[in-house]
């Protein structure tokens, strides 16, 4: 029973040293990977290409009649109007388009954040870095993030 309690005490004491000596697990993630095997990241891609390709159309619309206008012969200031008219238009759109790019990307972001955390907490990971920044060493726990993100 003593050497059970000494083998504790001394199990403590390591576990004690190693905190107090900064000793961490380091984990990585492949963030490319990661981005591309999450299913909510198709989703949003797909989302926002499908708003991409209405702003698109309506680009390409508003050069047809531009260069309509010149074939018949508008004035340059008639042209001018008429430029500045559409790049009115589209003004709101195109701010809209990369509102939502943003919003999807934070969206994202916070999602696969919360699960690397999850995760590292589960393999005792304290500290995650990106694949990129890692020259040796440390755990890579990407395929258990993505595993995390798709349930």
């Amino acid at each position: 029973m003593k050497k059970l309690l000494g083998l504790l005490v001394l199990v403590m004491f390591l576990c004690g040293v190693s905190h107090a000596a900064g000793l961490n697990t380091i984990g990585y993630i492949d963030v490319q990977k990661v981005f591309k095997e999450y299913k909510e990241s198709a989703k949003a891609q797909a989302d926002l290409s499908k708003q991409e390709e209405s702003f698109k159309k309506e680009f390409e619309d508003s050069q047809k009649k531009l260069e309509q206008a010149e074939k018949d012969g508008k004035k340059k200031e008639e042209l001018e109007k008429m430029k500045k008219e559409l790049e009115e238009k589209l003004a709101p759109k195109r701010e809209a388009l990369l509102q939502l790019n943003a919003q999807l990307s934070t969206k994202l972001q916070a999602k696969i954040l919360e699960a690397v955390k999850k995760v590292a907490g589960k393999v005792g990971v304290d500290t995650v870095l990106d694949k990129q920044v890692v020259i040796s060493g440390g755990m890579d726990i990407s395929d258990m993030v993505i595993t995390e993100l798709n349930k």
